[in-house]
């Protein structure tokens, strides 16, 4: 198994459909499992100062309720918070439409099962536009969750950039190739939810 063939198995990528706030939304689901405690996991995905760490750092109210903003990327509220095993926000990037960011945290042995959901009313928002420079949310949120495994592991994260077209090189590489892992799961999804045939 080649060094990206290893990289694109440590995620489990499905597709579901959610009911949030601002209607049905299609929603990208990604698994994958670190090897801290869920103790540790959670500070680091709920912390503002160690989120600038490895991603931006929010600013706002932090309470259930308080609306935050994560500067040139995207604002909303908290709507549910369960230390250590869930956190969910609403999501409104500065130019797209509304959407729901979920993170599930669950125990393995002293290791962590982490599961994020986000869902969105925008269609097809979870595939490379070629003809765009906004993220892939697939791709982008499998980024991510890279540069929270690699600030818990004490590595240096991913750049992160506004447009994936300036992504260079293996991270380039990956970003297209996790994108296809996502298509092919979109196919799968498409598969699963086509109407039934019956009269006209």
């Amino acid at each position: 198994m080649s060094e990206l063939e290893a990289l694109l198995s440590e995620t489990e990528r499905t597709f579901g459909l959610r009911q949030i706030a601002a209607g049905h939304a299609q929603m990208v689901v990604i698994g994958r499992s670190v090897p801290q405690p869920i103790g540790e996991v959670w500070n680091a995905i709920s912390d503002p100062a160690r989120l600038g760490a490895y991603f931006e750092e929010p600013h706002g109210d932090f309470r259930r309720g308080g609306e935050f903003e994560v500067p040139g990327i995207a604002s909303g509220t908290i709507l549910r918070c369960d230390p250590p095993r869930l956190l969910t926000v609403s999501w409104m990037p500065p130019h797209g439409k509304a959407g729901e960011l979920e993170i599930h945290l669950s125990d393995e042995d002293g290791s962590t099962r982490l599961e994020l959901r986000y869902a969105s009313v925008r269609k097809r928002f979870s595939l490379i536009d070629p003809e765009g420079s906004e993220w892939a949310a697939g791709a982008g949120w499998e980024f991510f969750v890279d540069n929270l495994a690699a600030n818990l592991e004490g590595r240096e994260p991913h750049r992160w950039a506004p447009d994936w077209r300036a992504l260079e090189g293996a991270e380039r590489e990956l970003f297209e190739a996790r994108n296809a892992e996502w298509e092919r799961a979109w196919e799968q999804f498409e598969r699963e939810h086509a109407p039934l045939p019956g009269p006209e």
